[in-house]
C-alpha cells in the first residue's frame, strides 16, 4: 500500500480522534471504509495454485467510490460504455464553475448546490442550444460530470459537460452547431447563474447567501474536443476514484504524530503536463481530501436528453441523423455476437501457475462503526 491510501492507514484514526466531532457521518464512514481497505478487518479470499499447491490469501478490497487504489476496473468499464455511445461528429467540453462567495454554501450544503448546479447547467445548455442564433435545436443529449477540486485539493466545484456539437431540430432532422463554439459562453454564464439562483431560492437557508456572491463570475469555458474521446478519458478518473491518485503522493514522513507528520504532494502545473512538488502537513491534506467526499446517494455522472437511457428516442437512430446530416458513411449491424471472454487467472507468485479461487474468509473481528445520535 502505498501513497494517499498509506496516509490515510497511518494517520486517519488520529484525524477522527482529533476532528470527528467536525466531520459528518459520510466522510467518518468513507475514511474508515479506506482505511480498512485491503486490510484483513474485511476478510480475505483464498487462492490455490493448480500447479504447486501454494495457497495465498488476499484481503479484500473496500470497493468505495472514493478509495484510490480501488475501482480501475470499473472506471476502464465505465470509459468504454461511454465512448462506445458517442456519436459520428465533433464535441464541446464545457465547464460550468462556481464563483468563490457561494463556496462555503456549498460546503454547507453540498447535496443540494451539487443537484441544483449539475440542473441548472443542463437547463443552460438546453435553453441556449434552442436559439436559431446559435444552434436551433429542440433535442440535445449530453454528459455531465461533477468535479469538486482544484490541482492542490482545494475546494473548487464545478460541472464539465461533454455534448456533440449540434442536436435535433423540430423536423427531426440533425443540426450541427459551429465547428468552433456550441453556444456563447457569455450566454451559457447568465443562464446558468440566473437558473441556479432560482432552484436554491426555495431552500429555507437562501438568505444566508450574501448578495455579493451572486455577483462573482459563473465562469464558463466552452473547448472543441474532437470526437470526444480524449474528454471522456479525461473524465473517467474522476467519475470512479477519489480526489487524488496514490501515485501523487511520492513522500511522507515516518513521524507517528498527525500533527508532525508532512508529505509530497505533485501538483500539475497550470497549463502544462508537468508536475511540481508541493509540501504538505498530513493533517491539511487529510482535510482536504476529505472536503470532496461525495453526499450519500449522489450521483457525480448524469446523462441528459437523447443521451439518457430512458430517452424515447434511441443512439442508434441519432447516429442515423447524425451520418446522414454530415454524409458520413455509417454501417448498421443488423445482428450481433456477443462473445464471453475468458477470465484471466490469478498467477501463484511461487511457480506463477494458475490460481484456484477456494472461497471467502468473513473477519473474526467487525469495524467499529461510529456512535448514533440517541433518538
Amino acid at each position: 500500500m502505498k501513497g494517499v491510501s498509506m496516509v490515510l492507514k497511518r494517520y486517519g484514526d488520529q484525524y477522527i480522534a482529533k476532528h470527528g466531532t467536525r466531520m459528518t457521518a459520510q466522510q467518518k464512514k468513507v475514511l474508515r471504509a479506506v482505511m480498512a481497505c485491503r486490510e484483513d478487518s474485511l476478510g480475505t479470499i483464498q487462492y490455490a495454485c493448480s500447479g504447486c499447491g501454494e495457497v495465498t490469501h488476499v484481503p479484500r478490497s473496500c470497493c468505495n467510490r472514493h478509495c484510490p487504489a480501488c475501482q480501475h476496473q470499473r472506471q476502464q468499464q465505465w470509459l468504454a460504455s461511454v465512448q462506445e455511445n458517442l456519436l459520428p461528429c465533433q464535441y464541446f467540453l464545457i465547464t460550468f464553475t462556481l464563483p468563490a462567495g457561494l463556496r462555503e454554501f456549498a460546503m454547507a450544503h453540498p447535496k443540494v448546490l451539487y443537484v441544483a448546479m449539475m440542473s441548472a447547467a443542463a437547463q443552460a445548455l438546453q435553453q441556449a442550444a434552442t436559439n436559431p442564433r446559435h444552434v436551433g435545436v429542440s433535442e440535445t443529449g449530453f454528459t455531465s460530470v461533477l468535479h469538486t477540486w482544484g490541482r492542490d485539493l482545494g475546494y473548487h466545484p464545478h460541472v464539465h459537460v461533454v455534448v456533440p456539437a449540434g442536436g435535433i431540430d423540430a423536423g427531426g432532422v440533425w443540426q450541427s452547431s459551429r465547428a468552433s463554439l456550441f453556444v456563447p459562453e457569455q450566454i451559457l454564464e447568465r443562464l446558468f447563474r440566473g437558473k441556479l439562483k432560482d432552484k436554491l431560492r426555495s431552500e429555507s437557508y437562501f438568505d444566508s447567501i450574501p448578495d455579493d456572491a451572486w455577483k462573482g463570475r459563473f465562469v464558463v469555458d466552452s473547448e472543441a474536443v474532437g470526437s470526444g474521446e480524449f474528454a471522456v478519458a479525461y473524465l473517467a478518473p474522476y467519475v470512479m476514484r477519489g480526489a487524488v491518485a496514490n501515485r501523487r503522493v511520492t513522500q511522507c514522513d515516518e513521524s507517528t504524530s498527525l500533527e508532525e507528520a508532512s508529505l509530497t504532494l505533485q501538483v500539475k502545473r497550470s497549463g502544462t503536463r508537468q508536475y511540481k512538488p508541493m509540501q504538505m502537513r498530513v493533517e491539511e491534506f487529510i482535510r482536504r481530501w476529505l472536503q470532496h467526499v461525495l453526499p450519500a446517494g449522489f450521483h457525480r455522472v448524469r446523462h441528459y436528453g437523447f443521451a439518457n437511457a430512458r430517452s424515447k428516442r434511441s443512439l442508434e437512430e441519432v447516429r442515423w441523423l447524425v451520418a446522414v446530416s454530415l454524409e458520413r458513411q455509417y454501417e448498421l449491424a443488423c445482428s450481433q455476437q456477443i462473445v464471453m471472454a475468458e477470465p484471466v487467472a490469478m498467477q501463484c507468485p511461487n511457480c506463477g501457475g494458475p490460481m484456484i479461487n477456494l472461497g471467502y474468509t468473513p473477519a473474526t473481528t467487525t469495524l467499529p462503526q461510529p456512535a448514533r445520535a440517541p433518538p
